[in-house]
């Protein structure tokens, strides 16, 4: 087991970050390791997909909300700024309009709120322990 207490909050934040994203690259696939862009359509391996977000990472609430995050394509993602009108239409169609608005409203309340170090540490374990089952 890791010992968190010697990580930077800044270190703790990027372990999530990197498990976040390999659980929902991994849970989005499809065929022979394939995931699909939210927001274009485009198919690629799942090490070419990135895990973006509707509402920006900056929004600490919203940031490991699995509701929040679906595979994107480079372009979309980084290129396009997340695609956040396309991205939204979206996760309505799959979620309903009242979860995106308490997604909105979580972040809004919350504003960029740092979240304690014993919640990004209970997180990483949670989605380690999470990717070891897929």
């Amino acid at each position: 087991m890791i010992d968190y207490s010697k990580k930077t909050y800044q270190q703790l934040v990027k372990i999530l970050d990197r498990e976040v994203s390999i659980y929902v690259r991994k849970t989005h696939q499809f065929g022979d390791g394939y995931c699909t862009c939210y927001t274009c359509g485009k198919v690629l391996p799942i090490g070419e997909i990135d895990a973006g977000h509707y509402i920006s990472r900056r929004f600490y609430a919203t940031r490991y909300e699995l509701d929040n995050i679906r595979p994107q394509c480079p372009g979309c993602n980084k290129y396009r700024g997340g695609e956040p009108v396309k991205f939204r239409m979206r996760l309505v169609e799959e979620l309903g309009e009242e979860r995106v608005k308490q997604l909105e409203d979580m972040a809004v309340m919350n504003g960029d709120r740092h979240l304690p170090r014993e919640v990004l540490i209970e997180k990483i374990e949670e989605f380690k322990a999470k990717n070891l089952t897929l």
